[in-house]
């Protein structure tokens, strides 16, 4: 798992403490909260102005088609309908000028599919198509009185009929006026308009790689689309309402400017899209471009990506470099609390190294002044106690030896009373005498003095001497010893007189504190490349509390059960200095009021 993935997925492994926590946190703040504020409003300028470019692109597709289509109707109305005027006639025009004036349009204007007079009656008077150009018979002539063509043109208004499909393509009735030079109405000229060039307009665009523009009638019918096949559209075997398309209804029904822009959804071709769209002028048709969002928004979802990445990339830089700096002024603290431990511990050897170049590595310098003097404040202070004990062992053994003689009638004879009160003195004397020899034990350990000859051992041996030596204190508070190692039991590598004074100790303490009848059973267990023995008594237990103080130097258990037991509080801590000096470890288990079982491990041999 590389590092950044990490960060997401085990963020308290890389960043632990509380204070590293909280310089995390706020170097993070500090850092994240502008890269994802830039990013959000890099992304929503970005989001904005593509949108712009997108509405002004098919806006633009659309105004240049729109003028296309009005430009292709209104050029033939300028050049052949609005040209038909001037006449000297105030009635009606010759016959042969209107079959050689219509003759001359159709020739002149290929979109032309057939164009015809009509006179103010609504009667027509000549009309040529492509079929015949030359006009047709007089008896095929047709009545128009009654048409929207005819009564609008005799009006003086320019006529536009809605497109319709034929065989040939889409086609739009176009009428005008035909004025004298008096401006008086004095025909009606009207024509068949193919749009096929309309058609091909609409075909032609494009709008980005994908986008298409398509053009639909005034009911909402497909005209003509751009990248459709052809035969799809703009023939009467493919009449395509899109009437009910959002774009076209607003722009055909609803909307009086008819023009929409931006509008999102699917399309009747299937696809989202952006579109747009404008309503051709006086044509009533309705021009619609619509652009794949895939396509549209391609530019805009890569800027996308690049700043996320970016801000993504930027983020997991900040993210390591605010762990890198939290460690960075963390770490030195941790050391030094680390040392402070082990000086709490009485541990004076260790120097902290902190290399920073800053207050904290002259921290750590000041740190590492004060535990050298303590240090050898600790080393006065042992050499001290080691002498003072050393000078009292003699003296006390001198009177121990001395009451020993008075006892005896060395110096004469000796009453009961004041055998009472030698008795007294000499229980004190051999008080004295043990303190004085765990004091000389805990000085030779601290100061490294204490011998330890380490060889392959059997525990049972000494165990039973002990027990043995011991049986006399047990059997006065009828306390069971039981001891039964099944088996050869494996040998381990320790000095056979400290095993003996573990076991004194232990075993001692054990029956010292079972307050009335009780059980001490001491029994092995082999665990992997130790041999782990636990003496475990039905006292009076231990609390929690006083657990965590027990193999401390003076630290005795007080309460009410154990007031009357008598120790120095140096026993269980010299115990844990042999132990850990053969290799091995020594641990409790107890419940107050549920006995207590002390454990030590010792190396196989």
């Amino acid at each position: 798992m590389n590092k950044g993935m990490q960060i997401f997925r085990e963020p308290h492994r890389l960043v632990g403490g509380k204070l590293q926590r909280k310089l995390f946190l706020m170097m993070v703040f500090i850092g994240v909260v502008p890269i994802v504020a830039s990013g959000f409003l890099a992304l929503y300028s970005v989001t904005l102005s593509q949108r712009l470019n997108v509405a002004s692109v098919q806006d633009s597709v659309i105004a240049q088609k729109a003028d296309e289509i009005e430009g292709f109707v209104t050029e033939i109305e300028r050049s052949i309908f609005q040209l038909v005027t001037g006449f000297e006639q105030t009635s009606g025009i010759e016959l042969s000028d209107q079959h050689s004036t219509l003759r001359g349009m159709l020739q002149e204007e290929t979109a032309l599919e057939s164009i015809e007079f009509i006179n103010l009656n609504g009667r027509e008077t000549a009309r040529h198509t492509r079929e015949y150009p030359d006009g047709v018979a007089a008896e095929q002539l047709r009545d128009m009185n009654r048409l929207d063509k005819f009564s609008i043109a005799k009006q003086g208004k320019t006529y536009f009929g809605p497109v319709y499909m034929t065989l040939k393509g889409p086609m739009m009735t176009v009428a005008a006026p035909v004025k004298n030079k008096n401006g008086v109405v004095i025909s009606v000229l009207s024509g068949e308009l193919n749009l096929t060039r309309v058609k091909e307009m609409v075909e032609r665009s494009r709008v980005g790689n994908t986008g298409y523009v398509y053009l639909t009638d005034a009911q909402g019918f497909l005209i003509a689309k751009s990248g459709l096949p052809a035969g799809e559209a703009g023939s009467p075997s493919a009449a395509i309402d899109l009437s009910g398309v959002q774009v076209v209804r607003e722009i055909l029904f609803e909307r009086h400017m008819g023009k929409v822009s931006q509008e999102r959804y699917t399309s009747p071709f299937g696809e989202k899209v952006v579109a747009a769209g404008s309503r051709v002028p006086d044509l009533g048709l309705a021009l619609i471009s619509e652009w794949p969002v895939s396509d549209a928004d391609a530019v805009l979802s890569s800027l996308r990506n690049q700043i996320a990445g970016f801000s993504l990339a930027v983020l997991l830089v900040t993210l390591l470099l605010s762990i890198f700096l939290a460690h960075r002024i963390v770490d030195p603290i941790k050391v030094l609390e680390a040392g402070t431990r082990e000086v709490a511990q009485g541990k004076f050897d260790r120097e902290v190294r902190i290399k920073t170049g800053d207050e904290i590595e002259e921290l750590g310098a000041a740190f590492n002044r004060m535990t050298a003097g303590l240090k050898e404040l600790q080393q006065l202070k042992d050499e001290f106690v080691f002498i003072a004990a050393h000078e009292l062992k003699t003296p006390v053994a001198a009177i121990k030896g001395y009451l020993s003689l008075v006892l005896e009638g060395f110096a004469g004879p000796v009453g009961d009373k004041v055998k009472e009160f030698i008795d007294k003195v000499m229980n004190a004397n051999a008080r004295l005498i043990r303190l004085v020899e765990d004091l000389l034990e805990v000085a030779r350990s601290e100061a490294g003095r204490l011998t330890i000859e380490v060889s392959p051992v059997s525990l049972i041996e000494p165990i039973k001497q002990v027990i043995d030596e011991l049986k006399p204190l047990a059997d006065e508070k009828s306390i069971k010893v039981m001891y039964e190692p099944l088996g050869a039991l494996s040998s381990v590598r320790a000095d056979a007189g400290r095993v003996k004074e573990i076991m004194v100790n232990l075993l001692g303490n054990a029956i010292k504190y079972t307050v009335g009848a009780g059980t001490v059973t001491i029994r092995h267990e082999l665990r992997e490349k130790e041999l782990v023995t636990h003496v475990a008594d039905t006292g009076v237990g231990i609390s929690k509390e006083a657990q965590q103080k027990l193999f401390q130097k003076f630290y005795r258990v007080a309460n009410v059960k154990t007031k009357d037991v008598t120790g120095t509080g140096l026993g269980l801590f010299i115990v844990k200095q042999i132990i850990e000096k053969m290799g091995g470890k020594i641990w409790v288990e107890s419940e107050e009021g549920k006995g207590s079982t002390f454990s030590f491990s010792l190396p196989l041999a």
